[in-house]
């Protein structure tokens, strides 16, 4: 009965929550990252051994391929893959391989440089909540070098208040890139 304004009252807050909801849902669906002006969507790693990348990224840390092609440019055979975490556009690791056929290519023969935390170097930062397991599994591949053991490590909040304590491990990959498995203890989500 909309003659009583307890009933009129509750149809149109039932009205209202309809109306958010839907436009909370359309821009939902519409906002998509890829249709912004600029996004990061790939970090691609040139590599000599894309079979032991993949033991490393796709076994040991758990990254799913979205995309795995071998195709020739010129007298080359290259083989892309793309390995992704939780989002297929952004986030996502590139493994490419520019002598794929070829493993006595003079590109493989380039001495590995392990140079550290120096310019010109980049670090790539994964989160897990299985830092044991994941850990474990990196430590048995010899074509790994160990940086740094899970260490406790306390970092500024980004409002500067509190503090983000962080299981940090770093090591290099099979072809020297920098890599540090974390896992977030407390500070951000975490509480």
């Amino acid at each position: 009965d909309l003659k009583n304004p307890t009933n009129c009252l509750n149809s149109i807050i039932y009205i209202d929550i309809i109306c958010i909801l839907f436009l909370v849902i359309t821009k939902m669906t519409t906002n998509n990252s890829l249709d912004s002006d600029i996004i990061f969507r790939r970090t691609t790693l040139i590599v000599r051994d894309i079979e032991e990348s993949l033991n490393l990224y796709q076994k040991c840390l758990g990254m799913e391929s979205i995309y795995d092609q071998v195709y020739t440019h010129g007298e080359k055979t290259i083989r892309l893959i793309f390995l992704k975490t939780v989002d297929e556009h952004i986030g996502v690791i590139g493994l490419v391989d520019y002598a794929y056929d070829d493993p006595n290519a003079e590109v493989k023969q380039k001495p590995i440089k392990r140079e550290g935390f120096t310019p010109q170097n980049m670090v790539l930062v994964f989160n897990t909540n299985d830092l044991d397991s994941r850990w474990d599994a990196i430590t048995k591949m010899d074509s790994i070098e160990i940086i740094q053991e899970p260490t406790l490590t306390e970092y500024p909040s980004y409002n500067g208040q509190d503090v983000i304590r962080v299981n940090v491990s770093k090591f290099y990959d099979p072809d020297g890139y920098l890599v540090e498995l974390n896992h977030i203890v407390s500070g951000m989500d975490k509480g």
